[in-house]
């Protein structure tokens, strides 16, 4: 079984649903901020006083030309909710996120209507992403290029499972959740001690390898150009789209995160790419 082919089936479930767990301590507030702002004066402002303007024009939106196709081939809207658990198996902290896929970019909103909401807006054809607060209506602009490097590496991370540290077994069970029916497929992990049920559905056909997600594209992070040949995937790996995953965590018999996806709809809802009312904090200028 090809690690490559399980990162091409939860990359985005996984991306989507670290950042809003890291968001609630801060991480979208000021680690991000910090650490890009730090990258962009050691690797660029410092650079531009020996060699010239070049360091930073290197960067500016009008010279990235990795998007020469901005398109997303499919605009669809998810939103997913993350239970997190104490070690006595009580609910420690609930969050949603909604990943809305536009034509030319994404959006992620945590906890939207909450007082911690949180949203992060990857603008394409600009080569641009914004850190947004809705509640002051301000958003800091930024290159794409610092996001694209930390999603490509949170995806090796979360993709490292090969055939020899565990596997995957289809069972029989079925069940309804969240309109959808689904069966039951599990991954053990022996080597790391961890678990996890997955709830798979058929119903839903969706193709998002082609479209954007963090600064790359959702298939550029799977290093197998094969790995969706189904010539080369065990007979009990899941097929579809997961609608629940449970994960167990050093052998414990209750769950440590229970991740849905809520809703799903193939449409999206264009006042999520709108910043007309926003006022605008580029990170260059400041350079």
């Amino acid at each position: 079984m090809k690690k490559t082919y399980i990162i091409s089936l939860t990359t985005i479930l996984l991306l989507c649903f670290v950042a809003p767990v890291q968001a609630q301590r801060g991480f979208i507030k000021r680690k991000i901020q910090e650490k890009v702002e730090k990258d962009m004066r050691e690797k660029h402002a410092e650079p531009q006083k020996e060699k010239g303007k070049k360091a930073l024009e290197d960067i500016t939106y009008e010279n990235d030309t990795r998007y020469p196709v901005p398109e997303n081939p499919v605009q669809a809207t998810l939103v997913m909710q993350m239970q997190s658990f104490k070690k006595n198996g009580k609910l420690d902290e609930t969050n949603t996120t909604k990943m809305v896929f536009g034509d030319t970019g994404e959006c992620l909103i945590m906890n939207e209507g909450d007082k911690n909401e949180s949203r992060m807006l990857f603008d394409y054809k600009g080569a641009a992403t914004y850190m947004i607060n809705e509640k002051e209506k301000t958003a800091m602009k930024m290159p794409m290029i610092n996001f694209q490097k930390m999603a490509e590496g949170m995806a090796k991370g979360m993709g490292d499972i090969d055939e020899d540290a565990g596997q995957w077994e289809r069972t029989n069970e079925e069940k309804h959740i969240n309109g959808y029916n689904c069966r039951k497929y599990v991954y053990t992990n022996p080597k790391e001690k961890t678990k996890m049920d997955a709830w798979v559905t058929e119903e839903i056909s969706l193709d998002l390898s082609g479209n954007h997600l963090f600064g790359g594209q959702i298939r550029d992070f799977s290093t197998d150009s094969n790995a969706n040949s189904d010539a080369e995937v065990d007979e009990n790996f899941p097929r579809g789209m997961m609608i629940r995953s449970v994960f167990y965590e050093k052998n414990r018999d209750k769950p440590s995160m229970i991740m849905d996806i809520i809703t799903f709809e193939k449409s999206f809802d264009s006042k999520y790419f709108n910043l007309e009312d926003y006022e605008i904090n580029d990170i260059l200028n400041k350079l």
